[in-house]
């Protein structure tokens, strides 16, 4: 960067030139994977802006509002609120992320710390907001810092050790390095040997085994608007069953059906008792000894909770659910997504608001309305097969640290299914899929991924995509996928990062308070 600062001259820029640059920057690297280095330069200029007076705040805000409006513009086609809620929202705490990390390194430095130490609440506060974005009610990861390279899964293998929080963190330290006076050989060590690495692990082959099963991979392409909730169950299962028998799809071990496949909601004591889930066992039976597919259920409580709703003298919940038919004969299994999507199934804070909106709290929550989760990962188990399946639905899929406790369950396939088609023929879809190939990296697994429409693919332990199905597309992917035991390093530990930077941050939030209460001086 400081080749860069003597050719550009860019810090005599003003702060409104740098905030227009810097989120014109993030939106090409996150959109364009050949330019994904932009990230780097993007950050050491926010640092310079989020530097200055007056004013930075407001600055960041802006460059966080660009970016956040360039690359989700697409969840408009599901809500316009969801975009409202990224730039008005999300921009904000980004901004205020950086600016507090910067304000409480002004604090470190005039209380004598050395410049080392002076960066560290920087880092604490973005990689706390990051770990507060995968937990609480407005949770929104998409964006994470460590994501933005899901599309290079060759710059990320060493995801497998520390996931995408050590992406983040990587950002941050080499735009620190770049943005201070630290030697030619530091910073170019910093941003080139986690790429050196990562192509190094890419070329030793994969782990080996001996075990794989074959799975049909089905994308039914039905309209999510005008369609999907419109059409009878019978009609979509027909479909299903038209395009395996024209797949040549026959005695393969694994089916694969989207998200919400079976839309209309049936209550879990009676699953596979109707009509239409009989024909679709029937045809999923004719095809394969195991299937995996999203289905609407819901079961029935005595007692109100914040997420039930009345029917006569009992409540019930919905979910979204997957359901997994075996190869033996014991009943479906069913898993209830753990994270929903906010404003489409569940409404933010719902615990504090249903007490005084009531049912509004539950109908406002989206399409769905507020929705009932899995407080615990499923794997859907096959001894016939070995299999273990991690049944992923949709939204689950961009959060790092939750997905991993699929593989401490045992996990040795990693099953996305999902509906991509709420936001039309845009970024939204190929970048959803992308993530896919940074679970698989963090946990050395397959991924097979079933979209409604979308992107169908099966993605190799390496991050890498193999045949799709790609937007308006119908058909079946048929393949063998290894099945692979074994645990990767950050699949133990889960993200660690995440809590340690929140607790950093909470320290370094106590010492800047307890340091102006007291009027403590170097």
């Amino acid at each position: 960067m400081h080749y860069f600062g003597t050719m550009t001259d860019w810090k005599k820029l003003n702060s409104l030139s740098l905030s227009l640059i810097a989120g014109l920057c993030l939106i090409a690297a996150w959109t364009f994977s050949p330019l994904v280095f932009l990230l780097f330069p993007s950050w050491v200029i926010l640092i310079e802006v989020a530097s200055r007076k007056p004013r930075p705040l407001l600055y960041l805000y802006l460059a966080f509002a660009v970016w956040n409006a360039g690359t989700t513009y697409w969840i408009a086609n599901a809500h316009p609120l969801g975009v409202i809620a990224t730039v008005g929202i999300n921009a904000w705490l980004m901004a205020f992320a950086l600016w507090f990390g910067m304000r409480c390194k002004g604090m470190f430095e005039r209380l004598g710390a050395r410049k080392v130490v002076s960066w560290l609440p920087v880092i604490a506060a973005w990689m706390a907001f990051e770990h507060l974005h995968e937990h609480w009610g407005l949770a929104f990861p998409w964006l994470h810092l460590g994501n933005t390279f899901f599309a290079c899964p060759e710059m990320v293998q060493w995801y497998e050790f520390i996931g995408n929080s050590g992406g983040t963190l990587w950002v941050l330290l080499v735009a620190i390095m770049w943005s201070t006076a630290a030697g030619r050989s530091q910073k170019a060590t910093v941003l080139i040997v986690p790429i050196i690495l990562s192509v190094i692990m890419l070329v030793i082959p994969e782990k080996a085994t001996d075990h794989s099963i074959s799975v049909a991979v089905v994308q039914p392409n039905i309209n999510s608007y005008t369609e999907k909730w419109s059409t009878p169950e019978r009609k979509q299962i027909q479909k299903v069953d038209r395009l395996l028998r024209e797949s040549g799809a026959q005695d393969v071990d694994l089916v694969v059906l989207p998200e919400t496949f079976l839309p209309k909601a049936r209550q879990e004591n009676n699953l596979g008792k109707t009509v239409n889930d009989a024909m679709l066992q029937n045809v999923l039976s004719s095809y394969g000894k195991a299937a995996i597919f999203g289905a609407t259920t819901y079961d029935f409580q005595q007692e109100q909770t914040y997420y039930n709703r009345p029917m006569g003298d009992r409540f019930y919940t919905l979910y979204n659910s997957a359901l997994f038919s075996s190869s033996t004969s014991k009943p479906l299994e069913v898993y209830h997504k753990g994270k929903l999507v906010v404003g489409g199934e569940s409404m933010p804070f719902v615990k504090y608001l249903q007490p005084l909106l009531g049912d509004w709290a539950l109908e406002l929550g989206g399409t769905s309305g507020t929705l009932g989760t899995s407080e615990q990962r499923m794997v859907f188990e096959d001894e016939a097969l070995g299999l273990k399946l991690a049944p992923i639905i949709c939204w689950e899929n961009e959060f790092s640290g939750y997905a991993t406790e699929y593989s401490r369950k045992g996990a040795n396939l990693l099953a996305v299914i999902t509906n991509d088609g709420w936001w039309g023929d845009t970024d939204g879809h190929v970048q959803h899929m992308r993530f896919s190939a940074l679970r698989a990296i963090e946990q050395r697994k397959y991924v097979v991924r079933s979209a409604n429409t979308g992107i169908s693919t099966i993605i190799d332990a390496k991050g890498r995509p193999k045949e799709q199905l790609v937007w308006e597309e119908e058909g079946v992917i048929l393949d063998e996928v290894p099945l692979l035991e074994g645990q990767t390093l950050y699949a133990r530990t889960g993200n660690w990062l995440g809590p340690l930077m929140s607790v950093i941050f909470g320290f370094s939030m106590l010492i800047v308070l307890i340091s102006r209460f007291f009027r403590i001086k170097p």
